[in-house]
């Protein structure tokens, strides 16, 4: 994967044309540039590696590989080496605490208590509306509408 917002940082253009991905550098003109990957069924696959900013700029190999495989625990990476082929032996050490892991440990309280509250049934109706959905359901719809009644909760979907 490229992050064309890093090219941008490392001060280089970027262009697709005809199924190619091209970059140069942002002071040189168009005639500088070099092809970084070429359209594959929808999708750019990278075709050169040496530039810096695909290059991960993490210091400890065991940070890089947490990340890359969504944050796993710090003990279950030297274990991957007997499991998966490719894999670096990583050491089980970690530096502080990870803040993409910290921040998916967060909760966030409860909603402050509402003072508006309904007496009778349908005097406040919620609603939502969903779709396009990608796949059509059995009658061929591809929407739906929920309604929930705040009084007695029930809930009608069409």
């Amino acid at each position: 994967m490229v992050s064309i917002s890093a090219l941008e940082d490392k001060w280089m253009r970027v262009s697709f044309i005809k199924g190619k991905f091209f970059t140069w550098p942002a002071d040189s003109p168009m005639r500088d540039a070099f092809i970084i990957g070429l359209s594959f069924e929808g999708l750019y696959r990278v075709t050169r590696r040496s530039l810096l900013a695909l290059v991960h700029n993490t210091n400890h190999l065991n940070e890089l590989w947490h990340n890359i495989l969504a944050h796993l625990h710090c003990d279950a990476l030297p274990k991957l080496k007997k499991l998966v082929l490719g894999i670096p032996d990583v050491q089980a050490r970690h530096d502080g605490v990870c803040p993409g892991c910290a921040s998916g440990k967060k909760t966030r309280g409860p909603f402050p208590s509402s003072k508006n509250k309904t007496n009778d049934i349908l005097h406040l109706i919620h609603s939502d509306i969903c779709g396009m959905m990608p796949i059509q359901f059995f009658c061929g719809h591809i929407y739906y509408i929920t309604f929930i009644d705040d009084f007695s909760r029930n809930t009608w979907i069409y």
